[in-house]
């Protein structure tokens, strides 16, 4: 999907296409690339699209950074450059935004970092197992994420996604939709790019963040209102045959949002097609996310009314 003309980088509003770094920079070098992504959402009432749970976000980003050993590229300027990015992009439906920190200069592994701020903006709606209630089929993969001890699982910085992308891959091959790793101890962990959540006996449950996980702004979302409405919820472990017993599951995250699973390695859920918990919290989430309640059709759509 092609992305809104009008980006910010490093100090300048650009056409996309003069947002580039040199193949000598740390950034393309050693993979060096923390970021965050934000979902823009029109209002209920027709409101342009504003962020959403983006000081959580940006929070993340400062840790990830601080981790990272990159210094902070003016990652307070961010609010304004997203309602900057909206205006002069004329915005006017659900986006994704891509706020990033890289370095852009050349150097050695052991060298300073110089990093620039980039904050872009691309078209997302709903991804079609939400939009069209199909669910995904995911394979449990014995492909592990990284322990914390080789890479903070804390830390959103791109090189940690090579390895999940080759599980993800593998799983398309053998058929399926995506997957979800295992960690260290062979529990299941969390998906490329998305946590995890699984329903059994009207319970959330979901792997702690000390199972190598990363601490997701989705999932902490769903874990807070569970907590405000009175649904059940636990951080816990959770194998793959936790995942075979189930009465449902999704994933979530900012770029997937919820998206219902109909089955693991082939085996369906116990409930699905009944994923009842999975559609009520995303009603929940979309009525906060658009600062309204309205009807289910409404909430879920791209251009909200």
């Amino acid at each position: 999907m092609t992305g809104y003309p009008h980006v910010y980088f490093a100090g300048a509003w650009r056409p996309r296409g003069q947002a580039v770094a040199s193949m000598d920079s740390l950034a393309l070098r050693y993979a060096l690339s923390v970021f965050e992504g934000v979902r823009l959402y029109r209002g209920i009432d027709g409101a342009r699209p504003r962020p959403f749970l983006l000081a959580e976000h940006l929070d993340r980003m400062r840790t990830s950074l601080s981790a990272m050993r990159l210094p902070d590229p003016g990652v307070d300027q961010v609010p304004a450059l997203v309602r900057e990015l909206v205006d002069r992009n004329g915005i006017d439906q659900d986006a994704y935004a891509r706020i990033t920190a890289t370095p852009l200069n050349a150097g050695g592994l052991g060298d300073d970092a110089e990093t620039a701020l980039t904050v872009t903006a691309t078209p997302m709606g709903r991804k079609r197992w939400l939009a069209e209630g199909i669910g995904m089929s995911l394979a449990v993969s014995a492909t592990q994420r990284a322990p914390s001890a080789a890479f903070p699982a804390a830390v959103k910085n791109i090189s940690n996604y090579a390895g999940p992308r080759l599980a993800l891959l593998a799983a398309k091959d053998a058929g399926h939709d995506g997957c979800v790793l295992s960690n260290r101890w062979g529990r299941l962990c969390e998906a490329p790019t998305a946590a995890l959540f699984l329903v059994r006996d009207g319970t959330l449950l979901t792997p702690a963040l000390t199972e190598d996980v990363l601490p997701s702004i989705t999932r902490a979302w769903l874990l807070a209102e569970a907590a405000r409405t009175g649904l059940p919820a636990r951080e816990t472990t959770l194998t793959a045959e936790d995942a075979y017993r189930c009465d449902e599951a999704f994933l979530c995250g900012t770029g997937i949002e919820l998206a219902p699973v109909r089955a693991f390695d082939g085996r369906p859920c116990g409930h699905w097609p009944d994923d009842r918990v999975t559609r009520l919290l995303a009603v929940r989430y979309f009525t906060a996310a658009r600062g309204g309640a309205g009807p289910r059709s409404a909430l879920l759509a791209e251009t909200a009314p």
